[in-house]
């Protein structure tokens, strides 16, 4: 059974913290859900997150969001490591962040966007389930971090509806990625990539 106490600190808490952040300058939605160490959410002035946005850390994780990112509702963000927005990035509406992800800045990010540097292990223990394999894998090294890959992205890039960002992806400076589109292997400065795979089509720079 919760406790009365037990209600009266989660809403002293997080209460608390909204307070911190209006101080900086930083505006929560009030459904806005922070879950962590309050020192791991590293919000610069002019930041905005909408309704029911989530940000989720575990162990050592931190979440830095440069001045002006604006995050839109039912986005959600979770990491036992970094993820890093830049300076006057938008993320719209139940876009989904996961891992160590690093994003430039000025960048757009459409709805239902999916960027994860993490995935399933299915070929471990070629044998066994995937759920067992996880298991397996986090009894013998303690966690699923050895199977992440890093995903970057550069300033200036524009993710279409429901694009989908793979583990360990490079992509350059001012990239388009069309909707729907399935990264799955670096992209060069300028790409306008399409499909799944996605695949370059165009430059923005030749016009090509």
């Amino acid at each position: 059974m919760i406790k009365a106490h037990h209600i009266r600190s989660f809403f002293l808490w997080r209460w608390l913290a909204f307070f911190v952040f209006i101080l900086k300058k930083v505006r929560l939605h009030p459904t806005t859900v922070l879950s962590g160490k309050i020192s791991s959410f590293l919000f610069m002035p002019g930041v905005k997150a909408g309704p029911r946005t989530r940000f989720i850390l575990s162990g050592a994780g931190q979440i830095k969001l440069n001045a002006d990112v604006w995050i839109s509702s039912d986005v959600e963000m979770e990491t036992s490591g970094m993820i890093v927005l830049g300076e006057g990035t938008s993320v719209q509406r139940r876009a989904t962040i996961n891992g160590d992800v690093t994003l430039g800045a000025g960048c757009i990010i459409a709805p239902n966007v999916f960027i994860s540097s993490g995935t399933h292990p299915f070929r471990e223990y070629k044998d066994l389930p995937i759920r067992e394999q996880e298991r397996l894998i986090v009894e013998e090294r303690g966690s699923l971090a050895s199977l992440h890959r890093q995903v970057k992205i550069g300033n200036d890039c524009w993710l279409g509806v429901n694009a989908v960002v793979c583990p360990g992806v490079h992509i350059g400076n001012g990239c388009v990625i069309g909707a729907n589109a399935v990264v799955t292997h670096d992209l060069p400065d300028f790409s306008i990539a399409v499909g799944s795979p996605a695949r370059v089509v165009g430059n923005r720079k030749t016009n090509s």
